[in-house]
């Protein structure tokens, strides 16, 4: 927001609204400073209070919400908006608003004064030449006083640390009220809460003193004698110094010349000491609107419910939060015309994200229903977009068209020319669903790339560093009994990396299927079947890598030789891996559904754009659905007298590295 000139600074008089005088500022520090006693005796302050830890962890939870989101300044635009970088607003909200301060500080700063005084100040700081905010420095609340004069012009007065008043316009401060109802000054919490408080502070001192001072044998002893002033002294001592103190708790006491001990005072436990503790936490986080669990209260939380709770924190309690900073900034950072055209606004994504197992799921949804695409996904996950074209293309079901459309659009894909011919009374729709299947594959390739880059990035640490160690001194055998160790335990992480991928693909295919054969019912088993496929993966996966690595010891410089694949299968593996899986996992899925549904037979299906050879021989082969396209060790025949050998058998595509096969039940 550019400085306002003179002129716009005076506004005509009207209605002056309540609000503390100059000679209140004096009074007003003293309460801040020292605060005002409780019904318990206790004075409380809003300095005071942070003494207290619910009101320590409410605040600091609030304030570190605030300060770690970030805090992009946007363009709008016809249809959404843009990241304003060259704005010079955005430097000052989303990185440094001052010289000596990282925004994440600022915020923390302000979002505790809302917190404890609900009013945070900041002073605006112009660029003269440029006539555009320039700095942004935060003012102490308990220094501060706002007026409204008669005139109708708001006036800040803040005290100096030498005492002396200064008076800032109102475009001169950057002003964020909390809850209030003038609209001026926001109340605050903490001396609306002060009983509450001064009570957790009290029950807290009683417990030092307890402790401090308090006696577990202590009461009355009863002398059946008289004892003189000095003896009625040294009896005094000597039982404090013996038992006085939390050291000395518990002691045995032994009594002479027939005296007796009377217990006086209520216990701790009697007094419900604990309870009332425990109570003021949650009366605490009732203030701040803060959920329990997230001040370490886990009396009512469970592993059910407490991620939605934690969602519920973002939703009501963080994000009134937010949208007053949002406002605050628009109206107080930026000119009229300037609103118009900029906005501030948090970036909250990050706090909504549940495990990765529910975000692929939902991932996977929005790219089948054609509103995410590729790209999108990525910048979700925080990763940087695909090359090219690809990530940014949006994908329709081939099943649904607008109802305008409706008899007028055959949306059955053309079968490939080069295909064979399907069996006699195939029906329009069961090959639409082949084809369907095929698509939500390839939607998946980015997922399964993603979680094989994982997968790979772990693996070439562990591997680069073995390998320095044990093949610098080409000491063989303890190489290859790390290699053996490694591999032992790695195929769990490989597991749990790529688990939701499959399940997600797994999941997005199943109803496809189960149409294409007409069932009604979701088959049963199938995420233990994506289970036992990931850990089958996992054991395929961690077997392939040590066979090669143990392989390369034999090589004249296995050092190299290890760097040299490591770097191989950062370039090539992740790409393989997806495009291999991806079609492995949507048609063992498909195979699953078909003979839940009852089906005997399958036909191999060649679908790829440019014809294999070895996929054409296979193209229309019909087996049973628990027999093998291609037995272990089998060769194929292909054009020009070449062969493919099948090192294993295989009961659905893919055949070789890139094969784009799909089955369909027969």
């Amino acid at each position: 927001m550019k400085m306002p000139p003179v002129v716009d600074r005076i506004r005509r008089a009207f209605s002056v609204r309540s609000s503390p005088t100059v000679a209140d500022l004096d009074r007003f520090m003293d309460d801040a400073i020292g605060g005002k006693a409780s019904a318990t005796g206790v004075r409380v302050s809003e300095s005071s209070a942070l003494a207290t830890s619910a009101v320590w962890a409410c605040v600091r939870l609030l304030s570190e919400t605030v300060a770690s989101l970030p805090l992009p300044l946007y363009r709008k635009l016809p249809r959404g908006k843009e990241r304003a970088y060259e704005h010079p607003l955005y430097a000052l909200l989303h990185d440094q608003p001052n010289p000596e301060m990282p925004a994440i500080a600022f915020r923390e700063a302000l979002q505790g004064h809302l917190c404890t005084w609900g009013n945070a100040y900041a002073e605006i700081e112009y660029d003269l030449v440029a006539g555009t905010i320039k700095s942004l420095w935060p003012l102490r609340p308990d220094r501060m006083a706002v007026k409204r004069e008669s005139n109708g012009q708001i006036r800040y007065y803040y005290k100096l640390p030498n005492n002396q008043t200064t008076i800032l316009p109102a475009y001169q401060v950057f002003h964020i009220p909390g809850f209030g109802f003038d609209g001026l000054v926001g109340y605050s919490p903490i001396a609306l809460a002060r009983e509450t408080v001064g009570l957790a502070l009290a029950t807290e001192e009683f417990g030092a003193r307890f402790f401090g001072n308090g006696a577990k044998v202590g009461g009355i002893l009863e002398h059946p004698g008289k004892l003189s002033p000095q003896a009625h002294e040294n009896l005094r001592k000597s039982f404090n110094s013996e038992h006085q103190g939390l050291t000395n708790a518990l002691r045995l006491a032994i009594l002479e010349e027939g005296m007796k001990y009377q217990q006086v005072g209520i216990p701790p436990e009697d007094a419900q000491f604990l309870e009332t503790r425990k109570f003021q936490v949650r009366e605490i986080a009732r203030w701040f609107h803060v959920p329990p669990h997230m001040i370490a209260d886990l009396e009512q939380a469970t592993f059910s419910n407490i991620e939605h709770q934690g969602i519920e924190y973002v939703v009501y309690s963080a994000r009134p939060w937010l949208v007053r900073w949002e406002q605050y900034i628009s109206t107080k950072l930026l000119g009229p015309e300037e609103r118009k055209d900029y906005l501030a606004e948090f970036v909250v994504q990050g706090l909504l994200r549940g495990d990765v197992q529910a975000r692929y799921n939902a991932y996977a949804i929005g790219r089948q229903n054609g509103w995410l695409s590729a790209n999108d996904i990525r910048e979700l996950e925080n990763m940087n977009p695909l090359p090219g074209e690809e990530g940014d293309i949006y994908l329709v079901p081939l099943n649904m068209v607008p109802t305008s459309e409706l008899g007028q659009k055959d949306t059955t894909p053309a079968a490939d020319p080069q295909a064979a011919p399907h069996t006699e009374g195939e029906a329009r729709g069961g090959k639409r669903k082949m084809y369907e299947r095929q698509r939500i594959a390839t939607s998946f390739l980015p997922i399964f790339r993603d979680a094989a880059g994982r997968i790979l990035e772990r693996e070439r640490q562990n591997v680069a560093r073995a390998a320095k160690k044990h093949l610098e001194e080409r000491s063989l055998d303890s190489w290859n009994q790390w290699l053996a160790d490694f591999y032992r335990d790695f195929p769990e992480y490989i597991s749990r990396q790529i688990l939701p991928a499959v399940k997600g693909l797994g999941d997005a295919v199943e109803p496809v299927a189960a149409d294409e054969v007409k069932s009604k019912a979701k088959a049963d088993g199938l995420d233990d079947f994506h289970r036992k496929y990931a850990q089958a993966f996992a054991a395929r996966y961690a077997e392939s890598s040590q066979g090669q690595l143990k392989a390369l010891a034999a090589e004249a410089d296995p050092l190299v030789a290890v760097d040299d694949r490591l770097d191989e299968w950062e370039q090539t593996r992740p790409d393989k891996v997806a495009r291999n899986e991806t079609t492995q996992v949507a048609n063992a899925v498909a195979k699953f559904v078909f003979a839940a549904a009852g089906i005997t037979k399958l036909i191999w299906r060649n679908t790829g754009s440019d014809t294999c050879p070895f996929c054409s021989e296979l193209d229309g082969t019909v087996v049973g659905i628990e027999q093998d396209f291609v037995t272990a060790g089998s060769a194929i025949e292909g054009p020009d007298g070449k062969q493919m050998k099948s090192w294993g058998p295989k009961r659905h595509p893919p055949i070789h590295a890139g094969c784009q096969c799909v089955i369909e039940p027969a």
